[in-house]
């Protein structure tokens, strides 16, 4: 369900949106919200740290530079993990197309268990993309000359080859138990 869609970009959409009210996340659920790299990212410090302050689960999917860009002037290549880790109760990034699910599963059940809050999980654009996109991207495809292109092509292949491997097996897709706090007698005074 679209819930917001901001930016001219989307201008079709919005006039869409306006009438309806402003959504609300049920009681048990995750307030789930999908951002760009860098200004998507920062956008939403405010807002993550509303849901801190009002112990609502939220779950910050954010994007990010290419894996192997990071720290090499990528565009919006920021240190978006170390912005969040005053506010979230997790921060992650997938290095892996194999770990995407079982790091939001785990996720979600951080974001519900004890005292609610919000989690922030950043996506590389290389985890996301499929594998003839990245391999032609990264080009690894290129004819090497030379030992050291020779070197290089088989670094990057093998780099190619560990983002995807494991991608396609079956993952378990169930959520994970989430741990909610009871007062004992003792605390109630009864």
């Amino acid at each position: 369900r679209l819930w917001g869609c901001p930016g001219t970009f989307c201008g079709g959409f919005c006039p869409h949106l306006s009438p309806r009210p402003i959504p609300r996340v049920p009681p048990g659920g995750v307030g789930v919200a999908v951002v760009t790299a860098g200004p998507g990212v920062t956008n939403t410090v405010t807002a993550v740290k509303n849901a801190q302050m009002a112990e609502s689960p939220l779950l910050l999917i954010g994007g990010a530079a290419a894996t192997l860009q990071k720290g090499r002037g990528a565009l919006q290549d920021i240190e978006q993990l170390s912005l969040f880790k005053t506010v979230c109760k997790s921060c992650v990034s997938v290095r892996a197309v194999r770990d995407i699910v079982p790091t939001l599963r785990r996720a979600m059940a951080t974001a519900q268990s004890g005292t609610p809050g919000p989690v922030f999980v950043e996506l590389p654009i290389d985890v996301l993309y499929p594998f003839h996109v990245v391999e032609k991207e990264i080009g690894a495809t290129r004819t090497p000359r030379g030992l050291r292109g020779t070197l290089v092509t088989w670094y990057l292949q093998n780099y190619i080859r560990n983002l995807f491997a494991g991608a396609w097996e079956p993952q378990d897709l169930s959520p994970l138990p989430i741990h909610v706090p009871q007062a004992t007698q003792e605390e109630v005074g009864l």
